[in-house]
């Protein structure tokens, strides 16, 4: 009697083991790779904050060119859930950008810059919004609020 329990004891602990080590191995997080979410943006140049969208927030900041002018780098920091910027690392990603109107601002990007920065290039008197859209595999991820882009003449700005 007491051979057949230390035998239906040491069966348990077996089965016990096994079971955890089943438990760890679907509970692995070696290779998986959490990226994050973005629900906002803020856009900086010369290190301060332009642009920016919180997440569950409105946009606030704006763009105001002369013709022929263009900004400083810019460069997109993403804002996660938690208000934690970040930049996303994997190849597939870059940014895309749309304007409401044609010919009065124009989007430029250089590879020296990488791929989170650009330049704003004002082409001609008028006002439109640009989208900013965190592209993947030829869609968009995430695209901003509509981002007021005004170009106007120092002379017609004076004279207002």
């Amino acid at each position: 009697m007491k051979n057949s329990f230390a035998h239906a004891a040491k069966t348990a602990l077996y089965l016990l083991l096994i079971s955890g080590l089943f438990a760890a191995c679907s509970n692995s997080t070696g290779s998986e790779e959490e990226h994050n979410e973005p629900e906002g943006f803020r856009l900086k140049m010369n290190g301060q904050t332009i642009v920016e969208q919180l997440p569950d927030a409105n946009l606030t900041g704006e763009f105001e060119l002369e013709p022929g002018e263009e900004t400083a780098l810019v460069t997109i920091f993403f804002i996660d859930h938690d208000g934690d910027e970040f930049q996303p690392d994997e190849p597939e990603y870059s940014l895309g950008a749309e304007f409401e109107d044609d010919g009065i601002a124009e989007f430029e990007q250089h590879a020296e810059d990488g791929k989170w920065s650009f330049h704003i290039h004002a082409e001609a008197e008028g006002i439109t919004e640009m989208t900013l859209m965190l592209m993947h595999n030829g869609h968009s991820d995430f695209n901003t609020q509509g981002i007021h882009v005004h170009v106007e003449s120092e002379t017609a700005a004076s004279s207002n």
